[in-house]
């Protein structure tokens, strides 16, 4: 399969194929506290919004990202963590620089568990998660933007879950604007929302 089926695969919500300019992604609205993380959710699927309270770059060249947000009033929170290698290449005949590397979802805690829950709800996938893994790790590849140094500007990843089995392939994006205090979660596929659970979740 080629990459742009990969990254803009049919029969799911995908974005627009980026143009030449498209690292210089336009800003959102800047958030200024954790929000109720449904807020900008597209009828048909359920993207989540969470403020970033902290952003790190630890000594091996990783970056550490702390979104927290709410749900009902009940407080959500996750780690991201930007792998400190990413491998540049291109994308087809559309010439936009891209980058592969590692993104890691890390739980905060109860925090954490309690957004892995509330994600199982409003997927409607019905597996009862009772917490969130301590590290899932999944392969990225940006869309837009350099993961490399997020002062640069926003960055639009999209992740591959792969655990050597076909039910437990899952992808989503991730989308991250520091100076905003933006971090997006956002479903690719109804079709991957168990993947996803299962993926998150405390073996």
């Amino acid at each position: 399969m080629g990459i742009l089926s990969i990254l803009f695969g049919a029969c799911s919500k995908k974005p627009a194929p980026p143009s030449p300019t498209a690292t210089q992604a336009h800003s959102s609205k800047p958030l200024v506290a954790p929000p109720e993380v449904t807020v900008e959710t597209e009828e048909g699927f359920h993207d989540l919004l969470f403020y970033i309270q902290e952003h790190r770059r630890q000594s091996d060249g990783s970056q550490t990202i702390r979104g927290s947000g709410t749900h009902k009033g009940r407080p959500l929170g996750l780690e991201i963590i930007l792998g400190p290698t990413w491998e540049a290449g291109s994308l087809g005949d559309i010439e936009l620089v891209t980058y592969r590397g590692t993104v890691t979802y890390r739980s905060a805690g109860f925090e954490s568990d309690a957004f892995l829950q509330v994600l199982d709800e409003l997927y409607g996938t019905k597996l009862n998660p009772t917490a969130m893994g301590t590290e899932t790790r999944f392969t990225g590849i940006s869309l837009g933007g350099d993961p490399r140094d997020l002062t640069k500007g926003p960055v639009k990843l999209k992740l591959f879950f792969e655990s050597g089995g076909q039910d437990d392939y899952a992808e989503l994006f991730t989308n991250i604007e520091l100076a905003a205090h933006r971090l997006e979660v956002h479903e690719k596929d109804e079709s991957y929302r168990s993947p996803v659970i299962r993926a998150l979740r405390a073996r």
